[in-house]
């Protein structure tokens, strides 16, 4: 492919790839499902952190390994 040049102001002084109309909308339509997984990870993470003794006896986690999750994402080594 050959390069272009130009001498428009705009184009000639940006250092930022043009972006197409495809690439917006692909981002408008992945914005809410990630913000609807953040939005369950946050919302678990709550739940762990307020749930009963027994119920993270149950599941076979303590108190410590949830807040270390909570803060780091993921298990300790």
């Amino acid at each position: 492919m050959p390069a272009q040049f130009t001498n428009g102001s705009l184009v000639a002084t940006t250092n930022v790839a043009p972006v197409s109309g495809v690439t917006i909308w692909r981002w408008l339509v992945l914005f809410p499902r990630k913000w609807a997984q953040a939005y369950k990870v946050a919302r678990d993470a709550e739940m762990l952190r307020n749930a009963p003794r027994e119920v993270l006896e149950d599941i076979g986690i303590t108190r410590k390994d949830v807040a270390f999750v909570c803060e780091h994402g993921h298990l300790p080594r």
